[in-house]
């Protein structure tokens, strides 16, 4: 039975593309475009809806043919001189830059004659398959109603309503699924205004000073913050929203401004821009009321040179809270609290981002640059103690810096100070105190969604996953849409072994941030732990090609295949890894990773080799020289390394306590080889009571 066709033509305004014929009408008159150019307009049309990628649009049209961006770029220009459209004020296909095209027109809905005819043609084939097909026999006296006579035409009307009906419904189901999301709402707190900034836009499209549509944004938020009686829509909340939306950073108008506050639950929202004239900045705001979505007020603010921005902010936002009636609550600036440099608050800003999405390299090269400008910038002094005592581990390296920033406590605010104090905590292994302290932040910061995620991680570490979960429930209520929490979901389902809630949350997390090669990664570790290693190694491949260097991707694709037995390509990615690897711990991990394979495969040698590599990062870590020994039955030797074992699990895993599986697993290792059975049994109750760490090479 053949299937219904595609739409055969589309409209919009005064202009026609029928596919039929390979061309497209504009008042009345018939134009072809190139083949290739036609494809990309099809294409674009029947992906109305998105955003689609250039490379998308490559594999489509062009398939296997190299291609540069420029033939591209050619064939869209053609595409709009023969509709009319203007790349300045697009009404039909919107750039976006960097990523792709958009249609953005308002595309009518098409019932042609054709479409009647193939209806016919799909009714005589059933009836055709109900004759022939013995097993349609309880089907066939519906099939033999569709004849042709006088009887056809109220059977095909029956027909056409009962598809109209399934299409309103499909349509009904799609317009729901792609309603706006209703979740993230800024609580509503007696005494206390609501108000949301937007990304600001760069009127002068001076590429230099193109990071301030965010920053900007960034600085009022943080600004206006200080104040008891306002509550702010967060820079992470509103980045969550305009990705959602389908947006870019840079292209948020007014009346989608208007549906972000009313999504919120703002009582108020604000736009603004930015050119550069000469030296000097302009900066205009403007300031509306959701609800009606009347212009309140407007402020226009003129720097000097681009070096003043970071230290003439105060005034805008001063001058915007005393039209709110709201005023802030401390007399110290963003400047005295952050940086007077505007070159190092662009490093901290770009920083902070690279760190939520676990490009930590990346991350500290940034903070260091902006340390570098500013020495007394305590917060990018606190972030890169935040990346090393946290999201890599290395308590010790990450410890200076946090005590840096709290000799410069006087340039942080009360929520910084608290957030420093919690690292702190983390880095020290106080892990009860660090939960305590993220509680207190949740309670006086309720809209830091990144609190939840930290504090669900603290509790998970400590074996307490049911509370965990509910942490982060409760973050899900402020932000329905956070990548992270989300993502922190995931790994806790997983652990817990519900692998399908893991996956769901992880592919949640993917249509999130289809960009971030993190999220990939995540969805990775789930389908491994639930077995699925081909499903596993698809979502590491597909966050290497996002980010080849992405070394996490790396270290987990290359456990995958170990638990697979396939250990020469362990071996090679290991080996990949341990080149790339940013600090010492890394490698240090990937060298133990290589003793393992080799143990496997009973290459005593190599084994060796890679153990004594290990050392070569640490001196304390003899676990794999231990087992190559033990393993190889050099008893003398294994006794002589026993001591250089233990512990295993000094520093913290990403923010939460290590589990002491691995720990636990060496003691009953080193009891069974001394032939204390009892006592070995006694460790191995303890180790399957405990999670197992997805992301080590072995599970124990």
């Amino acid at each position: 039975m053949k299937t219904l066709p595609e739409k055969q033509i589309y409209r919009f305004e005064d202009i026609e593309v029928d596919l039929s014929r390979g061309c497209l009408v504009r008042d009345g008159e018939e134009k072809h475009l190139r083949q290739k150019t036609f494809q990309v307009l099809v294409y674009l049309l029947e992906n109305s809806e998105r955003l689609v990628a250039k490379n998308e649009l490559f594999e489509s049209v062009w398939k296997d043919t190299a291609v540069t961006d420029d033939v591209l770029v050619q064939c869209v220009k053609e595409i709009r001189r023969a509709i009319g459209d203007d790349s300045h004020h697009p009404r039909f296909i919107k750039t976006v830059p960097k990523s792709g095209y958009r249609f953005i027109g308002r595309l009518e809905e098409n019932l042609d004659n054709s479409f009647i005819e193939e209806i016919t043609k799909v009714e005589f084939e059933y009836e055709e398959e109900f004759e022939t097909d013995p097993a349609n026999k309880s089907s066939q006296t519906f099939a033999k109603q569709l004849t042709v006579g006088k009887n056809y035409q109220p059977y095909l009307l029956s027909a056409i309503l009962l598809l109209a009906c399934i299409l309103g419904v499909a349509v009904y189901l799609n317009q729901r699924s792609n309603l706006p999301v209703e979740q993230v709402r800024l609580p509503k707190i007696e005494g206390k205004k609501t108000i949301a900034v937007m990304f600001f836009e760069n009127q002068s499209k001076s590429t230099e000073l193109d990071w301030l549509r965010e920053g900007l944004a960034d600085m009022l938020i943080a600004d206006l913050s200080r104040s008891e009686k306002l509550t702010v829509l967060s820079r992470i909340q509103l980045y969550s929203l305009v990705e959602k939306l389908g947006l870019t950073k840079a292209e948020i108008s007014l009346e989608q401004a208007k549906e972000i506050a009313s999504q919120t639950q703002a009582e108020y929202f604000m736009t603004g821009s930015f050119a550069k004239i000469g030296e000097r900045v302009r900066l205009d705001v403007w300031l509306y009321e959701s609800n009606s979505g009347n212009l309140k007020a407007t402020e226009t603010l003129n720097v000097e040179k681009p070096e003043q921005i970071l230290t003439e902010i105060d005034l805008l936002s001063l001058k915007i809270s005393n039209r709110l009636n709201v005023a802030p609550n401390d007399k110290q600036n963003l400047a005295s609290v952050m940086t007077d440099n505007l070159e190092a608050y662009r490093y901290y800003s770009i920083a902070v981002e690279k760190t939520q999405s676990l490009l930590n390299k990346e991350a500290v090269e940034l903070l260091e640059k902006a340390v570098a400008l500013d020495p007394q910038f305590a917060m990018a002094h606190a972030r890169i103690g935040y990346v090393y005592s946290i999201s890599i581990g290395l308590s010790e390296k990450g410890k200076p810096y946090l005590e840096k920033a709290f000799k410069l406590s006087d340039r942080l605010t009360e929520k910084d100070r608290l957030n420093i104090r919690a690292w702190y905590e983390i880095a020290n292994q106080d892990y009860p105190a660090a939960i305590q302290t993220y509680r207190e932040i949740i309670s006086k910061y309720p809209l830091e969604t990144e609190s939840y995620w930290r504090l669900s991680r603290l509790l998970d570490g400590e074996e307490r996953s049911d509370e965990a979960i509910e942490v982060l429930k409760q973050g899900l209520t402020i932000d329905a849409e956070s990548k992270i929490i989300h993502n922190s979901l995931g790994g806790i389902y997983s652990r817990d072994g519900k692998h399908q809630e893991a996956i769901a949350a992880h592919q949640r997390y993917v249509t999130l941030a289809p960009k971030e090669a993190n999220a990939y990664d995540s969805l990775g570790l789930s389908y491994q732990w639930s077995g699925n290693y081909s499903k596993a190694i698809e979502a590491y491949n597909d966050a290497l090609e996002l980010n080849p260097t992405f070394e996490i991707a790396l270290v987990h694709l290359a456990n995958t295949h170990f638990q697979k037995g396939q250990y020469r390509t362990a071996e090679n990615l290991y080996r990949r890894y341990i080149d790339i690897a940013p600090s010492e711990g890394e490698k240090r991990r990937g060298w133990n990773c290589l003793a393992f394979v080799y143990l496997r495969k009973g290459d005593f040698s190599n084994a060796e080799k890679a153990a004594k590599e290990v050392l070569k990062y640490n001196r304390e870590d003899g676990w794999s020289e231990y087992l190559v020994a033990a393993e190889k039955g050099d008893t003398v030797r294994a006794n002589q390394l026993e001591a250089n074992v233990l512990p295993l699990t000094q520093n913290n895993n990403r923010g939460a306590r290590v589990t002491q599986r691995l720990d636990l697993f060496s003691r009953g290792y080193i009891s069974l080889r001394k032939g204390n059975n009892d006592e070995a049994i006694s460790y191995y109750r303890e180790v399957v009571r405990l999670k197992p760490p997805t992301w080590h090479i072995e599970p124990f």
